[in-house]
């Protein structure tokens, strides 16, 4: 029931994940237009990548419990303020808590792995992936919301935050993982000594490093030009910020860094796997936000609402596919590092196959991004169970999970700042051209600029507020929108293929978990077990 309650928070934590972020242009429009919106499931990355880490290493030093009881209370209340929300704004403060409830629940992965045997702990990791089945229908229950629910979008959120109360009484009533006077019971110590020595001037660096580098990112090309101090400035002082972390977390005297260095000298069982799990976060994330909106741009009628969720739903048909996987063959052949490298060169070659797709490429468009997201997953689970078995010490096990869950979710954050920058910014510079040769032979004698405005929303009936516009025009606009996409995309997935080239690089370099490693030795035992020896 322990393990049951940790795949509960699993569940709940991807659908604040994938619900928001399908039907995210819905929320736009209702609420906005606003160009701040992508921040509503930045905000969840960037939140998550922070707090998976820093409370993995707070759960290693205090204890498990409350911190994951924290993660689910907060994610219910990052629900109720996404719920009934009247703006943007208030939309990604839902977004932030979302993330900051999500970082706590990230660490699943680690609590469940310490629960079991050694050898059991791939299978452990491979049953949660395949239990998120519930979970990766989220974009169709979503879209299924819209259609046929009153309050749309908002269901959503409510549907969130019933997931997250029931997982809260789970873990209430059955994780009971060691407690404080536990985990201390050999060395003494007080929480409030212990608070004493945590890191604080890493905790500083790095949260500043990640805050201001998404900053810059998401500003780039979107508000600002990449040129101007606005973007330039914080990704500076972000790269400063990092290599001053690096620094103190090497050369100053701490009991509990945040980023322990005894880890990150370990290239082939640790570093490496960031890099991986870097790469493989920012194809997983991003695509959740991108594919819904390409397959929507690209192939469907916009009034097509549960058409619209179907297509929004091909990445997480991919997860189901890679649950199976991870459950049923993952654990049991070994050879972990093969199995990595193929997934990644897998996923980097197929991410080339999707920058080819244009307007009547349908069938390959569907095909390729469920195979693409079907290859993305099991580095995770595997990365994980990797990292988790070469450790020399079991008591690190949360801040190095959480690392690999940091650099994953970050991956993410990254790359949905650049990934939207770019066909932002691509189809805002092409987009004027584009829609004056297409309409140039339709007889349009209206004003340009308010037929250039329509396109924003790209529905007839915006198209129908212009001015002397015909059928003709508004058909040319319509085409003018796609093929304007189609060139924003494909910029898009060139750059992601550069990034999986590094990461086939980095996975070329890691090693399989020896045999030795895999043994019946098991890391914690919950304190209810405890209560059963003694009966």
């Amino acid at each position: 029931m322990a393990i049951l309650s940790l795949v509960m928070m699993y569940e709940s934590y991807l659908f604040t994940l994938i619900m928001p972020a399908a039907v995210l242009a819905y929320i736009n429009a209702d609420l906005g237009p606003d160009p701040k919106y992508p921040w509503i499931t930045v905000c969840w990355n960037l939140g998550a990548a922070i707090i998976v880490t820093v409370g993995g290493r707070l759960a290693d030093i205090f204890g498990r419990r409350w911190f994951l009881l924290t993660g689910a209370v907060a994610a219910a209340i990052g629900a109720l303020v996404g719920a009934t929300g009247q703006s943007i704004t208030q939309m990604i403060v839902s977004g932030v808590l979302f993330g900051f409830g999500g970082g706590f629940q990230e660490m699943c992965f680690a609590c469940a792995q310490e629960l079991v045997p050694n050898r059991y702990r791939f299978l452990t990791l491979g049953m949660m992936i395949l239990a998120n089945h519930v979970s990766s229908f989220g974009p169709l229950i979503g879209y299924a919301f819209v259609a046929y629910t009153k309050i749309g979008w908002r269901a959503c959120y409510w549907f969130c935050f019933a997931w997250e109360c029931a997982t809260a009484i789970m873990l209430w009533v059955f994780y009971r993982p060691p407690s404080f006077e536990t985990k201390h019971e050999d060395d003494g110590k007080s929480r409030w000594q212990l608070v004493k020595e945590l890191d604080y001037v890493g905790l500083g660096l790095f949260t500043a490093g990640c805050l201001l580098l998404l900053l810059g990112l998401n500003w780039g090309g979107v508000t600002y030009p990449w040129s101007s101090t606005h973007v330039v400035t914080p990704i500076v002082i972000a790269f400063a910020c990092f290599v001053a972390l690096a620094f103190w977390e090497i050369y100053a005297s701490l009991k509990y860094p945040i980023l322990p260095p005894k880890l990150f000298i370990k290239w082939r069982d640790f570093s490496a796997l960031l890099v991986v799990c870097f790469v493989a976060g920012m194809l997983y994330y991003s695509m959740n936000v991108l594919w819904p909106r390409q397959s929507t741009l690209l192939f469907l009628n916009s009034s097509d609402t549960i058409i619209r969720g179907v297509y929004a739903n091909m990445v997480s048909f991919g997860t189901i596919i890679a649950g199976w996987y991870c459950a049923g063959v993952m654990p049991w052949i070994g050879h972990e590092r093969w199995q990595l490298l193929g997934f990644i060169t897998a996923q980097t070659a197929l991410i080339g196959s999707m920058a080819s797709i244009g307007i009547n490429d349908k069938a390959q468009a569907i095909a390729t991004v469920v195979v693409v997201s079907a290859c993305n997953l099991p580095p995770s689970p595997l990365s994980f169970g990797m990292v988790s078995l070469g450790l020399e010490d079991q008591n690190d096990i949360g801040v190095a999970v959480g690392l690999i869950s940091t650099f994953r979710l970050i991956g993410g954050a990254v790359a949905t700042s650049i990934y939207v920058s770019i066909y932002t910014s691509r189809y805002a510079s092409s987009i004027a051209p584009t829609l004056q040769d297409l309409t140039a032979s339709t007889g349009f004698n209206g004003s340009f600029s308010s037929l250039l405005s329509a396109t924003s929303l790209n529905t007839r009936a915006a198209y129908a507020k212009v001015p002397d516009i015909n059928e003709g025009t508004i058909q040319a606009a319509m085409l003018a929108v796609k093929q304007t996409y189609v060139g924003a995309f494909k910029v898009v997935y060139l750059v992601a293929v550069a990034f999986g080239v590094c990461a086939i690089a980095s996975a070329l370099s890691t090693r399989s978990v020896k045999k030795s490693n895999k043994s019946n030795a098991q890391a914690v035992r919950l304190e209810t077990e405890k209560d059963v020896d003694k009966v």
